[in-house]
């Protein structure tokens, strides 16, 4: 069944995998909540994938992807040649869904539209107080409750990781200080993307109410990602301890984010292809539930 898009509907429902049950087959839905970070005509507002055989029922876990620069959640999310709105040229798609399910991880993959196509790091509409979680609240209570087994509310939630590359890091921070989700939030995956606000990171890690939070910073080169993850290194260390820090090459990530709260790591290049080398490897080292 292809997927259309009409104005005739507040919440825009697609199924990419038309023939998925409730439980068990994975599915990727495009919606567009009310509260989206930004409003667009003829692409959504955010795509919820869930891998095949994922569980439902609560306590629900959700890795939430926040793109940099020239972004398109449909490109990010998919494979193949993609288009991002009608009359669109294709794209190649970087295909995070895949990346997402070979974490093996029982989680929701979201994939919020931030600033489309543009050279825009800014959070919209995320920027702004809880209305991040009226988001998550809308998708976990509207067309979505269809593929998970009924309406759920951030009740049902259990932890939000947030993975942001590039400028992404702008919204992941404005969903620290604004979001409203303070004591969700359990993991921050800073993938070549501390351009700045190291201070601010560094802040979240060490006053969140969460008991074991995770926050990884991966950087590539001697860059402004270098230079922020060394001052958020510096920031925090100070005050978690040094037992509680790290600073590893990039085959130790794994290891030393299942120990420490806080880690520093060299990546492999390019900036790209960051998201598709460690967004599967990052979501095995942490402590989210197996499917």
């Amino acid at each position: 069944m292809p997927c259309r898009l009409t104005a005739a509907t507040a919440l825009l429902l697609c199924g990419l995998s038309a023939g998925a049950h409730a439980q068990g087959a994975g599915f990727t839905l495009e919606l567009s909540p009310e509260h989206s970070a930004y409003a667009l005509e003829g692409a959504p507002g955010a795509i919820v994938h869930a891998p095949p055989g994922f569980d439902p029922r609560p306590p629900l876990h959700l890795v939430v992807f926040l793109h940099g620069y020239s972004g398109c959640a449909r490109v990010l999310m998919g494979t193949g040649s993609v288009t991002c709105r009608p009359g669109d040229a294709p794209r190649k798609g970087w295909d995070l869904a895949r990346r997402h399910d070979e974490g093996e991880r029982n989680t929701l993959f979201v994939i919020p539209q931030l600033a489309f196509m543009k050279r825009d790091g800014k959070p919209g509409c995320f920027g702004k107080r809880d209305c991040f979680k009226r988001f998550l609240g809308e998708l976990l209570a509207g067309p979505l409750a269809q593929r998970i087994g009924g309406p759920r509310s951030l009740q049902d939630v259990a932890s939000i990781t947030l993975v942001a590359h590039s400028a992404g890091f702008q919204t992941a921070l404005a969903i620290l200080e604004q979001g409203g989700v303070e004591r969700l939030v359990h993991n921050v995956i800073l993938m070549d993307a501390l351009y700045a606000r190291a201070r601010g990171f560094a802040r979240w890690i060490t006053t969140t109410p969460v008991k074991a939070p995770r926050l990884l910073s991966i950087y590539l080169g001697d860059g402004k990602t270098s230079k922020g993850s060394r001052e958020l290194y510096r920031s925090a260390r100070r005050k978690l301890g040094g037992e509680r820090v790290a600073k590893v090459e990039r085959d130790g990530i794994d290891a030393a984010l299942r120990t420490h709260t806080l880690v520093i790591a060299s990546g492999r290049a390019p900036h790209r292809l960051v998201p598709e080398n460690y967004l599967a490897r990052v979501l095995q080292a942490l402590d989210l539930p197996a499917r």
